[in-house]
């Protein structure tokens, strides 16, 4: 009988303290140095040692060694502190030491542009704790060492680039495109894309890198839009942790769209006013890329290229790269490949969303025109005439036309359509019956889109769906059956981990009922004062509600 995973019975004889001393560097050596795993030292001293202990066991007596994997938030504090005093006082360079054990520069980059709130400690003067300071050493490196190359604050990197900054911008241009077209060309000519039939995915993770990009990229949205722009970097931190740390996994196995979808969230988060998440975003990349691959590699050339442009010239970048992407796929896979046509999507949302209706609908349809309903994956094939009806029906509202408005979404098959797509198409046809007068229509078309939500397991796509239908009571002077949604639409944000927060301060801990925490709303419509109400995405209103009160008085 075991108490809890992987550990003995009671009945065994556990290790007595003069055992864990005088095995002490062997467990720290299996653990740190080795990397192993709790349960494989935890086995490996049973099998070899005759020692037997609990993975608590284990927990504790490292702890009290302090024999810890990872780099702790005030350990690289402190490691800051040291770099900047040594560089004003003898401009000299550093290797760094904790515990002992020589930190290495690629996982301290990592770490730091995944912590922002870092500098903010470091100008305020605040002081790491007492075991930081104790742990952390430097030393001036020998001739054969590399000195620390930590990443700078951001007015010091821009004063560290000027060679790289006076580049012509059409230069820069170039360099991105250059780095661009032979990372793509290395990974399909080399096998590491592959291709079958209508689809294309890296070989040693089939769709599974490519699904778990879409899901930790959303989550990086979904976090943009939670936080406050008044909240404390450590906020936005917090928030970004998650997705971040899925990243990670899906750069050690990129697939072939990693470059092109994460562009297009950088230039969401642009849209949205988030340049402050987008620079996070796209420096998280640039360390990752040269972490693991190395600095010379065409993938890390790439990042740190795009980092070195202007911030006010990303705009344009992200649209140039876009472009060229979908020429590259197109010249590998074809035009009428899926991938090619996901592409080619991730460009019109990044760049052609922003045009006039009628634009997008033509660019659209000239691109329907050169498909094949046999060679194209069918989800791909009805997202895009998804995207063509939606455009041709922002037209048709523009001309006044609701009839035509209203016949173009609704021929549109339903069950061809992710369930997102068919909740955003199911509030379009109730913001268009509402405007017809038809109030019944409306209504049953606002519930459908709450319903296709549910099935997209998206909590942020629910919250959306739950506030269109709670303005249209409102709106009707319905406001029981307004409360009742909205009820459940503070319910489901108070599941949305990333957006509760207490003001000023780091993030409640989980149960905590006395913190006076607040619930972030996020509204996508119009403005709640405006006399003409849109439901579109492109308006976004943040209310803060006292926890407390907003439950009291909506549950």
């Amino acid at each position: 009988m075991q108490t809890e995973l992987g550990e003995p019975s009671s009945s065994k004889r556990y290790a007595a303290p003069e055992h864990w001393a005088k095995l002490q560097h062997v467990i720290v050596r299996l653990y740190v140095e080795e990397n192993k795993t709790l349960e494989e030292v935890r086995q490996h001293m049973e099998e070899n040692y005759d020692f037997i202990a609990t993975i608590s066991m284990y927990k504790r007596q490292l702890a009290s060694w302090n024999a810890f994997k990872n780099l702790r938030f005030d350990e690289v504090l402190q490691i800051l502190r040291l770099k900047r005093q040594r560089e004003a006082e003898h401009n000299k360079g550093s290797v760094f030491y904790v515990r002992d054990r020589k930190v290495e520069m690629d996982s301290l980059q990592i770490y730091i542009s995944r912590n922002p709130s870092l500098y903010a400690k470091l100008e305020s003067g605040e002081k790491p704790h007492s075991d930081a300071i104790r742990d952390v050493s430097c030393r001036t490196p020998a001739p054969s060492e590399s000195p620390s190359d930590l990443p700078g604050q951001p007015d010091d990197v821009k004063e560290k680039a000027p060679a790289t900054m006076t580049k012509p911008i059409n230069e820069l241009h170039e360099d991105l495109l250059r780095f661009l077209r032979a990372y793509m060309t290395q990974n399909f000519e080399s096998g590491t894309w592959v291709r079958s039939g209508n689809h294309c995915w890296s070989s040693k993770g089939h769709r599974g890198p490519a699904e778990l990009l879409k899901s930790l990229l959303d989550r990086c949205m979904t976090a943009a839009l939670s936080v406050g722009r008044q909240v404390e970097p450590v906020a936005i931190r917090h928030a970004l942790d998650a997705p971040f740390s899925l990243l990670i996994r899906v750069f050690k196995n990129p697939p072939p769209e990693t470059i092109p979808r994460i562009l297009c969230v950088a230039a969401r988060l642009e849209l949205i006013g988030r340049q402050e998440i987008q620079g996070i975003l796209l420096q998280f990349c640039a360390d990752l890329a040269k972490a693991l691959y190395g600095r010379g590699h065409s993938l890390s050339a790439f990042w740190q290229s795009f980092l070195d442009l202007p911030a006010a010239e990303r705009s344009r970048a992200i649209e140039v790269v876009l472009t060229q992407c979908v020429s590259e796929f197109g010249e590998h896979l074809g035009i009428g490949h899926s991938l090619s046509t996901e592409v080619f999507l991730l460009y019109f949302d990044a760049v052609e969303r922003q045009k006039d209706p009628k634009t997008q609908a033509e660019s659209l349809g000239n691109r329907l025109s050169k498909l094949d309903d046999q060679n194209i994956d069918p989800s791909i094939m009805a997202m895009l005439r998804f995207e063509h009806a939606l455009a041709t029906c922002k037209s048709a509202l523009a001309e006044g036309q609701l009839d035509k408005a209203d016949d173009v979404l609704s021929q549109i098959d339903a069950a061809t359509l992710s369930p997102r797509d068919d909740s955003f198409r199911c509030v379009w046809l109730g913001y268009i019956r509402w405007t017809k007068g038809d109030i019944t229509a409306a209504e049953k078309a606002y519930k459908d889109s709450v319903q296709a939500a549910k099935l997209t397991g998206s909590r942020d796509c629910v919250c959306e769906a739950l506030f269109q239908l709670e303005r249209f009571y409102l709106h009707r002077q319905e406001p029981l059956q307004a409360e009742g949604i909205r009820a459940e639409r503070l319910n489901a944000l108070r599941k949305l981990d990333c957006i509760t927060w207490a003001d000023h301060q780091d993030p409640p801990m989980e149960n905590d009922s006395e913190t006076g925490s607040k619930v972030t709303i996020i509204r996508i419509a119009s403005d709640a004062s405006s006399e003409t109400w849109h439901p579109s995405a492109s308006t976004i209103m943040i209310e803060h509600h006292d926890l407390c009160n907003e439950v009291s008085t909506s549950v």
